[in-house]
């Protein structure tokens, strides 16, 4: 059984370094979000996030970036909303390092 919630357990690591997790956060931030949720699920295969991170990463990214393409956009909106579903990913992405989690 894996455990999300403990810091510094035995559970394995994301990152074999810095340049690894730039590497990770970059490809989250410059793909414009659709590699995130398959990143998250190679997290998950690792057990280092709960199987419900990739889904809900998808289940939000993919939907919205389609969207840009078919929906009228008056304000930008999707975009933004494109932008805050992408940073908050690179943001998991990062805390995952130290072990801490959003809300967790």
């Amino acid at each position: 059984m894996n455990e999300y919630s403990t810091g510094t357990s035995a559970r394995p690591t994301l990152y074999t370094g810095r340049r690894h997790r730039v590497l990770w956060v970059v490809g989250v931030v410059f793909s414009a979000g659709l590699l995130a949720p398959v990143l998250f699920l190679g997290a998950a295969r690792k057990g280092i996030v709960p199987r419900t991170v990739p889904a809900g990463y998808a289940a939000a990214i993919y939907p919205i970036a389609l969207g840009r393409q078919w929906l009228p956009d008056p304000g930008d909106w999707i975009s933004w909303t494109l932008a805050a579903v992408v940073l908050t990913a690179a943001v998991h992405a990062t805390l995952l390092d130290t072990g801490r989690t959003p809300g967790g």
